[in-house]
């Protein structure tokens, strides 16, 4: 999956929920969970063989479990969220970058007052 939108425009994302497509995936790959408290160990997998991941959290507890786990991107689903995470992210310099996930750019401006960084996948699973 690409992403459509700068300052992605480069890496390539893909969905994973088990090992084997983790495995599966190609090399240089960023990878996308949806955070859940059995994917842990998978996480981990990519924290020790140095693959670059993201999760989509829907809370505070998950963003920081996951940043500390040594994910790159932190997704969300609302604007609240991804201005919420990245006031978090700022006051307690977490490394992982927010980003909000959008299915289309209608609310550009609302995006653009917080400066919050927002991506349009393509083939969204």
């Amino acid at each position: 999956m690409l992403i459509l939108e700068k300052p992605f425009s480069s890496e390539e994302f893909f969905y994973a929920d088990t090992l084997e497509d983790i495995k599966n995936s190609p090399n240089n790959a960023t990878l996308i969970f949806h955070y859940c408290d059995s994917s842990i160990e998978l996480y981990n997998f990519c924290k020790i063989n140095n693959i670059p991941y993201g999760v989509i959290a829907s809370n505070v507890k998950e963003m920081i479990f996951c940043t500390n786990l040594g994910a790159k991107y932190i997704f969300c689903d609302t604007i609240k969220n991804a201005k919420d995470f990245q006031k978090i992210a700022d006051n307690y310099l977490l490394d992982a970058k927010i980003v909000l996930l959008v299915d289309n750019f209608d609310n550009i401006e609302e995006i653009a007052k917080h400066n919050i960084d927002a991506i349009k996948l393509k083939g969204k699973r």
